[in-house]
């Protein structure tokens, strides 16, 4: 009976650990332009997530249709919410699809990354 106990208590243990290392990850919670949006040629991307992000190791990268970079800043956190990522967009976007390439180190150090489209109209 002694050694179920011990199992039980190891597989509660794992679940735990397991749930707080998926909690620990920074995840898109909302994004401007935002995902599948249609807006007109915006002048910076927002990213915000579920937890602060190092800077330093985050970023943001921009993609037309065809798969041209599009030049972009230097990404930053907004002053104030280390949550929030903020790239600015070099150039004034011609109409198309656009697609946005994130990568993010949260402050406890676990790395996330994904992608979402935007359009932008004539």
């Amino acid at each position: 009976m002694h050694s179920r106990s011990l199992l039980r208590l190891g597989v509660s243990l794992a679940f735990a650990l397991s749930a707080d290392a998926v909690l620990a990850h920074a995840l898109l919670q909302k994004a401007v332009p935002a995902v599948g949006g249609t807006v007109s040629s915006p002048s910076e991307i927002r990213i915000e997530f579920s937890e602060g992000v190092e800077p330093r190791f985050s970023g943001i990268a921009l993609t037309s249709a065809g798969g041209a970079a599009q030049p972009v800043g230097k990404s930053a956190v907004e002053t104030g919410d280390n949550k929030v990522l903020v790239t600015k967009i070099g150039k004034k976007l011609p109409p198309g699809v656009y697609t946005v390439n994130w990568h993010a180190v949260s402050v406890d150090t676990h790395h996330t990354q994904g992608s979402f489209s935007f359009t932008v109209q004539p």
